[in-house]
């Protein structure tokens, strides 16, 4: 059995709280050996949390004297590619939060440093690990829902309202806005599941007087995929006093899927259940009543076909080693580290929802349709 892979935190904002419990879970498999922020009090609580008591204010000097194979990189987005690149000098693989970099070029040095090096270059997506996905991936495989026609993606929220005044994610010179921060989730495992984009139109918009340096609040898109099928996206970070989503739907020839928003947002498995209707998932038990007796009125069973029976996906890991999706994407980064397969969201992978989002945002500044190739 191969030693556990050992690896450096750097940065320790909210998101790397749900890092840590896949190094309590899986000691087997991965070690966190060291803890980086520039704020050191910071640096000292996570480490705490950790049980880590090597700790360091700089990447770089933690790249050159800590006892790591790798690192897990949760910065602020407009850091991730000179940390990538720095890490990829220093002969270490990178796991890195998305979104990948702040545009094109950025990512595309990722993947050119990191492949110079030899190194592993992983995105986390970790929706691309949760059981959920899984389970639909099977679903979409067998043929369920027949031809995937269309895909709508939704984000309503109040983000603007919660975040701090000058918080990096209000800063579109830091990679802020809905679009990099909530937008590139969905549309990566809409991408993922449906197919890469080939163009998109769209509109940007700021309301907030909270947003600097062009973050946007507001992120509207019409999408054509390469298979044929046309998708919807409509995000909102300005919305208070509204239901909170976090989702997409798929409609296919046989039948749909949608997920459901859950709160809290960063549940381990998926924002929230996926359910389903198809013709397999049809039963008596669950057709439209509206009949004292408790049978189908003639209008409601002539509504059946049209609206489906919709039935939670099963519960489970579906394969996967546990039901958290961050603990699944850790474990999957330090298997491909150690054996050097091809991550599931490697940045070659990532590479086509990058350019979707980039797009949108071309999209929105030029009032014209942008071929995804082209970027």
């Amino acid at each position: 059995m191969a030693a556990p892979l050992k690896i450096g935190l750097i940065g320790t904002g909210g998101i790397s709280r749900s890092h840590l419990p896949v190094f309590k879970d899986f000691p087997d498999k991965v070690k966190l050996t060291a803890v980086c922020d520039i704020f050191e009090d910071a640096a000292k609580e996570r480490a705490a949390e950790a049980g880590v008591d090597d700790i360091y204010l700089d990447y770089e000097t933690m790249l050159n004297e800590a006892d790591i194979d790798a690192v897990d990189i949760c910065t602020g987005h407009d850091t991730h590619a000179p940390i990538v690149i720095a890490a990829a000098k220093a002969g270490k693989h990178s796991l890195v939060e998305k979104p990948m970099g702040n545009d094109m070029d950025e990512c595309r040095k990722m993947i050119e440093e990191t492949d110079n090096a030899g190194v592993t270059l992983m995105i986390a997506h970790m929706l691309r690990f949760s059981p959920t996905t899984e389970a639909v991936k099977k679903l979409l495989a067998e043929g369920e829902l027949g031809t995937i026609n269309a895909a709508k993606i939704d984000i309503n929220m109040n983000a603007v309202g919660s975040l701090r005044e000058g918080h990096w994610m209000l800063d579109g010179k830091a990679g802020g806005g809905i679009g990099m921060t909530n937008t590139i989730h969905e549309t990566d495992i809409v991408r993922y599941l449906v197919g890469d984009v080939k163009s998109v139109t769209g509109v940007k918009k700021s309301i907030s007087k909270r947003l600097l340096n062009g973050a946007e609040d507001m992120l509207c898109a019409t999408l054509e995929f390469e298979n044929g099928a046309v998708g919807t996206v409509m995000c909102l970070w300005n919305s208070p006093r509204s239901p909170v989503s976090q989702g997409y739907t798929l409609y296919g020839t046989e039948g749909a899927l949608y997920s459901l928003p859950t709160l809290p947002i960063y549940r381990g498995d998926h924002f929230g259940p996926v359910v389903v209707s198809s013709p397999t998932r049809d039963t008596p038990e669950t057709a439209p009543i509206n009949r004292r007796d408790g049978s189908p009125s003639r209008e409601m069973k002539g509504l059946e076909d049209i609206m489906g029976h919709f039935k939670q996906l099963e519960g489970g890991n579906h394969g996967l080693p546990s039901d958290n999706c961050f603990s699944n994407e850790i474990l999957h980064f330090a298997e491909c580290c150690q054996t050097g397969k091809e991550p599931i969201s490697s940045g070659k992978a990532i590479l086509g929802s990058m350019k979707l989002i980039f797009g949108i945002y071309e999209a929105a500044a030029t009032g014209k349709t942008v071929q995804l190739a082209d970027l």
